[in-house]
């Protein structure tokens, strides 16, 4: 996994080149925010990847329709996973971490949860959230409790 911090308010292209410069052949999906064509063929020349976006409506070159659908499905099930990731258990914007490091191991721990929570709901049918399942295998999973009592 590769990332790189920065602020909301800066070009999101400079983190980018940062990052694809340690990534050979990708097919990248992104956002509105990487349009531009002398700068993805800048990208594909220097990392040999291939920046895929949608396109504003008012450009030239137009992508295909069905391209254009997928995309935007892809777009969507990012937007899910960030919206759960932030919204269950501590929202990530709001951490508390006192150091980048602590950032960091705080944001790993996050995402390995998340990632473990969609395996166990794609593997196994459960939801840890609920404790639903689709396959009926909780149900068949007695809990014991054992009471001792001292005297």
């Amino acid at each position: 996994m590769l990332y790189d911090l920065v602020p909301a308010n800066s070009d999101e292209r400079l983190a980018a080149e940062a990052i694809l410069d340690q990534l050979s052949g990708c097919d990248l999906f992104t956002d509105k925010g990487f349009i531009g064509l002398e700068w993805q063929t800048q990208i594909f020349d220097q990392t040999n990847n291939l920046i895929w976006t949608p396109r504003r409506s008012n450009q030239y070159l137009q992508n295909n329709h069905s391209l254009d659908r997928w995309l935007s499905s892809v777009r969507e099930r990012i937007e899910g996973a960030f919206h759960e990731i932030q919204n269950t258990g501590r929202n990530i914007e709001r951490l508390l971490s006192k150091t980048v490091l602590g950032l960091c191991t705080r944001i790993i721990a996050k995402m390995t949860s998340h990632l473990l929570s969609r395996m166990l709901l794609i593997d196994f049918g459960v939801n840890v959230q609920t404790f639903e399942d689709r396959f009926g295998l909780l149900g068949s999973i007695h809990i014991r409790r054992t009471i001792y009592i001292s005297g």
